[in-house]
C-alpha cells in the first residue's frame, strides 16, 4: 500500500520511480495487480504462490525508494476465528500453532486475551489471513497442547470509521464532527487500559442519538445504523483505474476500532 504524505503527492510519479528502481524479477514476483484502495492510496497486490513473503520484500523495497514521500504498508485481507475448549495455554502457543498449520507469516496472526469458560476450559479470538481462516474452518478442530480446540469462523465486521465510530465509511471520507479516536471503544472513556476496563459499557453513538446506551457499540443490544452511507467521494489517485468489483482489503494491524471481539 502506498499513501502519499502530502496533498500534492503524485501517485503516477511514485509508480514510475518504483518501476525504475525495483526489479520484480529479482524479487521473484511474476505478476502484480494495481488498484485503488478505500483510503485513497494505491494497492499493489502480489499474485501467485508465496505471495505473502514476496509482498513483504516488495514493501521493504518500496520503503527504501519512497520513504520520504509516502507511507508504505503491507495490507492483508484478514478474517477471524474463535478457538473454544482450550486448556490452560498461552497466546504464544496459540499463535505458533495457527501460523504453523497454515504457513502464515507469524506477523500476520493476532491472538486475543485467553478467556475462561464456565466448564473450566478456555476460549480465544484469533485474526489471520482469509485463506488461512477458510482452511482452518475446514479442519473443524485443532490440537493445542493436550486438547482439541473447536474452531468457529466469525462473520465479517461491517465497515467502520476509526474517528466517529459510525458504520459504513472510513476515516478518510468521514464528514462527522465527533472524534472518538482517543477513547476506548467499550466504555467511551480514556486514561486506562482497555484490557482491564471495569467501567460499565457505554455506546457513544446511541448516547448521541438519544437512545439507550448501556451496551457496547455493535453488540446485540445496539441499534446503531450499520448501513453504508455516502459521506463524500474518496479521492482517486492519478494514473490508477478503480476496480469496483474488488472489495477494500483490511489494513495490516487494523482490526477495526472495536478491537478484538468478545467471546
Amino acid at each position: 500500500m502506498i499513501v502519499g504524505r502530502d496533498d500534492g503527492f503524485s501517485y503516477a510519479a511514485a509508480l514510475k520511480k518504483a518501476r525504475e528502481s525495483i526489479s520484480l524479477d529479482q524479487l521473484k514476483i511474476d505478476q502484480t495487480k494495481i488498484r485503488r484502495a478505500a483510503n485513497g492510496g494505491i494497492l499493489i497486490e502480489v499474485l501467485g504462490p508465496g505471495g505473502s513473503g514476496k509482498a513483504l520484500a516488495l514493501r521493504d523495497k518500496l520503503f527504501e525508494v519512497l520513504q520520504d514521500q509516502a507511507v508504505i504498508t503491507r495490507p492483508v485481507a484478514k478474517g477471524e476465528i474463535r478457538l473454544v475448549g482450550l486448556d490452560c495455554t498461552s497466546t504464544d502457543e496459540v499463535l505458533d500453532v495457527v501460523a504453523g498449520l497454515e504457513g502464515c507469516l507469524r506477523s500476520d496472526v493476532k491472538v486475543g486475551m485467553i478467556r475462561p469458560l464456565n466448564n473450566g476450559l478456555y476460549t480465544v479470538w484469533v485474526q489471520c489471513p482469509l485463506g488461512a481462516v477458510a482452511r482452518l474452518s475446514n479442519l473443524k478442530k485443532v490440537k493445542i497442547r493436550w486438547t482439541l480446540a473447536r474452531m468457529e469462523a466469525l462473520s465479517a465486521r461491517p465497515l467502520q470509521c476509526f474517528k466517529c465510530w459510525r458504520f459504513g465509511h472510513l476515516k478518510s471520507s468521514c464528514s462527522f464532527k465527533e472524534n472518538f479516536s482517543g477513547l476506548y471503544f467499550r466504555c467511551g472513556r480514556s486514561g486506562h487500559s482497555a484490557r482491564v476496563c471495569d467501567f460499565p459499557p457505554s455506546c457513544k453513538i446511541c448516547l448521541i442519538e438519544g437512545r439507550d446506551y448501556n451496551h457496547r457499540l455493535g453488540s446485540n443490544f445496539c441499534t446503531a445504523d450499520r448501513k453504508i452511507r455516502d459521506t463524500g467521494p474518496v479521492p482517486r489517485p492519478e494514473g490508477v483505474v478503480s476496480d469496483r468489483r474488488t472489495e477494500p482489503m483490511l489494513l495490516d494491524g487494523d482490526p477495526g476500532p472495536s478491537g478484538q471481539r468478545q467471546p
